[in-house]
């Protein structure tokens, strides 16, 4: 059993039918294993060693006496413990879609760990489409509802040639376009384009990658140059002494001369009101 179970490690592939979902895939070869791991001969059960109550015939008659016995343990039954195995470490390379068929690798155990490898390889994938001519269906499969039904004899091997050529370069152009980068494509099917110099420098200024500029009392006087915290506080002090003094000092001369001035220019702003008549 412990030679099965180290032997379960690493990647497979399996054939998926169409008209399957890829889970019901993975759980089904998951069942099939458990399976077989059941079927091996379980290990014996352990031994305890019990102090039972006993008789036995003595001089004056039955005396009750301990006596040590050996008993298999009931926690290592078929019946109380269950199947040994009922879970197996599984992991999926790649989804394929309910009405594809084909290759569908799977993972056991510690295989697993390798898949992420597997996806950086970029390995050629090869996809074979199936069609028929002159039908059309509701969800484009063929187990779809027919709404629309024409002839095909004037369709040739160079009108779909070329078709599928257009469709090609529509598809490789609109690869081209995206904004997001393409470097999980394989290097020898797709090389991004190079960008020029000039357009680094005309990015705008939410591009530029520049840290934040934090303000803390010890850089008061300029982040160059660390000021101490004494200094700070210090001048907070003075300008809040001086807004202090302006408010609760006696008033001078300037300050009656200048209250005169503003109170004559109020009174030539709002002219006299007229008396009636």
């Amino acid at each position: 059993m412990r030679s099965a179970k180290a032997g379960l490690q690493g990647l497979f592939a399996v054939y998926k039918p169409p008209g399957v979902y890829w889970k019901q895939v993975r759980d089904a070869v998951e069942t099939n294993l458990l399976k077989d791991l059941n079927k091996f001969r379980r290990p014996a059960p352990r031994k305890h060693i019990y102090f039972l109550p006993s008789t036995v015939e003595g001089a004056d008659g039955k005396e009750l006496t301990i006596t040590a016995t050996e008993q298999s343990s009931l926690v290592d039954h078929p019946l109380v413990s269950g199947p040994l195995f009922t879970h197996w470490k599984m992991g999926v390379g790649h989804r394929l879609d309910k009405k594809s068929s084909g290759v569908f690798v799977l993972a056991a155990g510690k295989g697993t760990k390798k898949l992420v490898d597997c996806h950086s390889a970029h390995f050629t994938r090869t996809y074979t489409v199936r069609g028929l001519f002159g039908k059309a269906t509701d969800d484009f499969s063929d187990t779809g509802k027919l709404i629309e039904k024409t002839t095909f004899e004037h369709i040739t091997r160079e009108q779909m040639e070329r078709v599928l050529s257009v469709i090609q370069g529509s598809n490789h152009k609109a690869l081209l376009q995206l904004s997001a980068p393409l470097y999980f494509l394989p290097r020898r099917h797709y090389c991004p384009p190079q960008e020029h110099k000039d357009r680094e420098e005309s990015r705008p200024f939410s591009y530029l990658k520049s840290p934040a500029k934090k303000w803390t009392v010890a850089q008061s006087m300029g982040s160059d140059h660390e000021q101490p915290v004494w200094r700070g506080v210090l001048i907070g002090i003075i300008c809040m002494a001086f807004v202090l003094w302006c408010m609760f000092r006696s008033p001078t001369e300037l300050d009656q001369k200048l209250e005169e001035l503003l109170m004559g220019k109020e009174l030539e702003d709002f002219p006299p009101k007229q008396e009636k008549p």
